[in-house]
């Protein structure tokens, strides 16, 4: 009786073991993201988009195996309201790299702004300096 709850718990802790390694590698933690605010005085905001450029890049999720992902460029144009609701849909530019990874970064960067939307990390007596935002990320930094 008791041999097969240790059965249960060794192969439970293979399979966590083997999601932890397959979700690291898939959730890249170096995403870096640079960020700039597009509007009038933008001087303070930069360090909240940075915070939002943190976390799309916690939400983007890709598939390190594309051939040449590294090279694939991604620029995030949001529009936002006072609140840090997105206004419309995000723009989201990619280039370079072969066809396959743009549109599986295109795709994927459209999922992750969506899934980090609601950006509160900016000031809201600051509205003018963040009302547009444009997050470049570096794809370089994701394992090959």
């Amino acid at each position: 009786m008791l041999k097969k709850p240790v059965l249960f718990a060794k192969s439970f802790g293979i399979y966590a073991a083997l999601t932890g390694l397959i979700v690291g590698f898939t959730f890249p933690l170096n995403a870096n993201a640079n960020a700039e605010t597009v509007g009038r005085g933008n001087s303070g905001a930069n360090a909240s988009a940075d915070s939002a450029g943190a976390a799309i890049a916690s939400h983007l999720t890709i598939d390190t195996k594309l051939k040449d992902i590294g090279s694939v460029h991604m620029k995030i144009h949001l529009k936002l309201d006072r609140d840090g609701q997105i206004v419309g849909e995000p723009d989201v530019e990619v280039s370079g790299g072969s066809e396959s990874p743009r549109k599986s970064l295109a795709n994927a960067g459209v999922r992750a702004v969506r899934l980090a939307a609601h950006f509160t990390m900016f000031p809201r007596d600051k509205y003018d300096a963040w009302t547009e935002v444009v997050l470049n990320f570096d794809t370089s930094a994701f394992p090959q």
